[in-house]
């Protein structure tokens, strides 16, 4: 009874001192408020075993269940238009949680497989699927993400983004998981959107924050985080200012793994895929163009007949497949009216349906044996490889000095000077005379900031000076008063075109984002007049 301030019970009748770690005999059994208090402890990690292995009892009956069954449960409140392809890429650093984010996006495990599918598509750099009603394409990087980056792997990377997206890239999502950002992530964000594929990627960016069950269903709390991180983190301040400091472009995921013991993760599961497919949809197409590469462009160049011949095949089989299901109840039973047509009608459906299928199969063979052929010819792959040299000498050229930056910089292409020929020397020749590659890529590359700004000042001051209604006159006329109550992007870039006729898609949707500062694919009344206030209002002072 002495030792019962400062030591523990046990089960065998015994003490143990927690300092020393001698035990002793009790000499009295446990009080009665002591075994209620353990028999309680008991009943609790019973209660919470039953419910672990009532919830993986469940999600194996989910895996039993036919795909009618599966197919209901993936329904999602947001869904994209059959044949719509927005094209989607991920990437992020090692750890981050794309492939497990692409198996949420597609609703199967598939980006961890490794395997050729249906579905799914392998490059040496790139996996790629695409949903089955050609609604959506994802793609996943391999290897601009490893902890060592060699020129091989940014070679491929270059190469097989546009193989596998010649039509471009419609979201970008850069993939971090909610932990400390390092400067060699922030190195390698900055090396691939500036200039591995260009100023341009950054309309398309989108950044998605995994692990993040506490924001995830709370978007105050995710505001006030980021709110809080641009203020104490230059890291965390570069990535909001590339997305133009829209907190909107931040997608909070809670993504656990199926086969946990975590409470609720079917729930948490569907409601992050929700969030993402909101996004999906909301995303303005009509404005904000898909960002290309000059490879991407050659890609379509030289695939352009199988290409034109595939989406036709595609169309083809979509609208009879359109067609078929209107002769069809929810149930897929052939409705009375339907049947008095006779047999004959709905059997040449049918086999019209089964040989398009195969026409559009036989077409899809054809393009991806003309994207080999593409990829081995050498014309291709040199021009790969003087892409990444170009991007990486930049960057070398722009990244110097003791800075923290310029450090991260220069670790993360170490690897990439030995691969590119570089030795120390002549890395430093670069550093201070740009070379023929650098030189090139200068001259083609996108307009700085201030240049870009000072383009799209001039054209905010054409719309200025052709308008002389109020804002919420031009807004009525716009119809935003009718329907939704809003200004979708095709009538966002009409508006655009009227006034600049010699106005780019990507100056569309630069102005679209400042515009739609709450990323949901429409401008409303309040966000129309706060961009003339901010923008079009002040376009010709100085």
């Amino acid at each position: 009874r002495t030792w019962a301030g400062s030591h523990r019970g046990c089960a065998m009748g015994q003490q143990q001192c927690s300092s020393c770690g001698q035990t002793k005999a009790l000499e009295e059994a446990p009080g009665d408020a002591e075994v209620k208090a353990i028999l309680e402890e008991q009943q609790a990690l019973e209660l919470e075993r039953a419910e672990a292995a009532a919830e993986q009892a469940k999600r194996k009956e989910s895996k039993e269940k036919g795909p009618a069954e599966k197919e209901k449960e993936k329904e999602c409140p947001w869904v994209l238009p059959p044949a719509g392809k927005l094209t989607v890429m991920m990437f992020g650093m090692t750890g981050a949680g794309k492939s497990a984010l692409g198996n949420l996006i597609a609703g199967q495990n598939i980006f961890d497989s490794g395997d050729d599918t249906a579905s799914v598509t392998n490059l040496d750099s790139i996996m790629r699927y695409e949903a089955d009603n050609g609604s959506l394409v994802v793609l996943d990087t391999i290897g601009l993400g490893d902890t060592e980056i060699d020129q091989n792997k940014v070679v491929a990377s270059i190469r097989d983004v546009a193989l596998s997206a010649p039509n471009g890239v419609d979201c970008l999502l850069y993939v971090m998981r909610n932990a400390r950002i390092t400067d060699d992530a922030i190195a390698r964000l900055i090396y691939v959107t500036e200039y591995l594929w260009g100023d341009e990627s950054m309309l398309n960016l989108y950044i998605v924050v995994t692990y993040a069950s506490k924001y995830a269903n709370n978007r105050q709390e995710a505001d006030d985080w980021i709110k809080r991180q641009v203020e104490i983190n230059w890291r965390f301040k570069h990535i909001y200012s590339i997305v133009g400091c829209n907190p909107h472009r931040f997608i909070f995921v809670d993504n656990p793994d199926l086969e946990s013991v975590e409470p609720r993760v079917d729930e948490r599961r569907r409601n992050s895929r929700d969030s993402l497919y909101k996004l999906f949809c909301n995303h303005p197409r009509d404005a904000v163009p898909p960002f290309t590469q000059a490879m991407m462009k050659q890609v379509a160049e030289l695939t352009k007949n199988e290409r034109v011949e595939l989406e036709k095949k595609e169309k083809e089989l979509r609208g009879l497949e359109a067609a078929k299901g209107k002769r069809t109840s929810v149930t897929g039973v052939v409705p009375a009216e339907l049947k008095k047509s006779g047999s004959g009608e709905h059997t040449t459906v049918s086999h019209n349906l089964r040989q398009a299928k195969e026409d559009y199969k036989k077409a899809q063979i054809a393009m991806q044996a003309r994207l080999k052929e593409v990829k081995s010819n050498k014309d291709f792959q040199e021009a790969a490889q003087q892409h990444a040299e170009a991007a990486t000498d930049r960057f070398l050229t722009d990244f110097k000095g003791e800075t923290e930056k310029a450090k991260a910089a220069t670790r993360m292409l170490s690897s990439l000077s030995q691969r590119l020929n570089f030795n120390s020397q002549a890395a430093a020749k670069a550093a201070a005379k740009p070379g023929k590659a650098a030189a090139k890529a200068k001259a083609a590359a996108a307009p700085s900031a201030a240049a870009t700004e000072e383009q799209l000042k001039a054209i905010l001051n054409e719309v200025r000076k052709a308008n002389t209604e109020t804002p919420a006159a031009l807004f009525r006329s716009l119809g935003g008063w009718t329907g939704a109550g809003a200004i979708s992007p095709m009538i966002f870039t009409s508006f655009m075109l009227k006034h600049a006729p010699d106005i780019t898609r990507q100056q569309i949707g630069a102005l679209w984002w400042r515009a739609d500062t709450n990323n949901d694919g429409q401008v409303d009344l309040n966000e129309f007049k706060d961009f003339f206030a901010k923008y079009v209002e002040t376009s010709g002072s100085n």
